[in-house]
């Protein structure tokens, strides 16, 4: 029994095949193993140069792609979308005699096209990546976003392009100085925090870029996960 080791280095050559002895003084047949042996290198090279798994590497695009992305991690090329659906028909949705009664209207606008290469992988990355930890932080969001927008085909990125994004959380203020809250509202000489859904909100302001606009819709259509208690908003500045 023998257990796979990442320090051993994998077989660089394949095992030819050969010719039998009685055959060997045959030039098409020792041509017609030449060959064979020769296309089953290719295949030992490339998969030596191709790891399956690392989806970063420029050999794994198209359709190979799409086939490591949902069969290794589950997750499928993303769709950027700006469409955006509404129906007519029902009382109140459209003025007085411009529908003819009884009749429903559904009406589709803007566009849809599936994710680049790059921004699969980005997306990819977003997903897969743990070196930032499991714990959501300032610091942790901040590094994920700049490796959206800056990590081309999913790499890393150096810890300087960070600084190019803003994190601002909402604070959670509290009540309880003199004019803080309204009269009678709350216990004398006691002091309570404000718990609402803006002390919940994140806004993540990003650099002008195609990158940026993309990363904007894919959060807003909820592909890109993150901490569902929160509400993020992204600005493209």
């Amino acid at each position: 029994m023998t257990t796979e080791s990442f320090s051993a280095s994998p077989l660089a050559t394949v095992v030819p095949t050969y010719v039998y002895a009685q055959y060997a003084d045959d030039p098409d047949i020792q041509a017609f193993f030449a060959g064979v042996n020769t296309t089953a290198q290719g295949y030992v090279d490339w998969f030596n140069a191709t790891p399956l798994s690392v989806y970063t590497s420029a050999n794994i695009n198209g359709p190979l792609l799409d086939w490591i992305g949902q069969g290794i991690y589950g997750i499928s090329r993303p769709v950027i979308s700006t469409l955006m659906s509404r129906s007519y028909g029902a009382y109140n949705t459209v003025p007085y005699n411009t529908l003819p009664y009884g009749t429903r209207k559904h009406i589709n606008s803007g566009t849809a096209q599936a994710a680049s290469d790059d921004i699969y992988k980005r997306t990819l990355t977003w997903h897969t990546y743990l070196g930032d930890g499991r714990q959501m932080s300032i610091q942790w969001l901040r590094m994920r976003v700049a490796r959206f927008i800056f990590g081309a085909n999913g790499s890393d990125i150096p810890v300087e392009d960070s600084f190019q994004i803003s994190i601002e959380r909402s604070s959670t203020g509290f009540s309880g100085a003199f004019g803080s809250a309204a009269y009678n509202t709350q216990a004398y000489n006691t002091r309570k925090t404000r718990n609402n859904l803006a002390a919940r909100s994140i806004t993540i302001t990003v650099p002008a870029g195609q990158n940026s606009q993309i990363f904007q819709a894919l959060v807003n259509e909820g592909y890109l996960a993150l901490p569902f208690q929160v509400r993020f908003t992204v600005i493209v500045a």
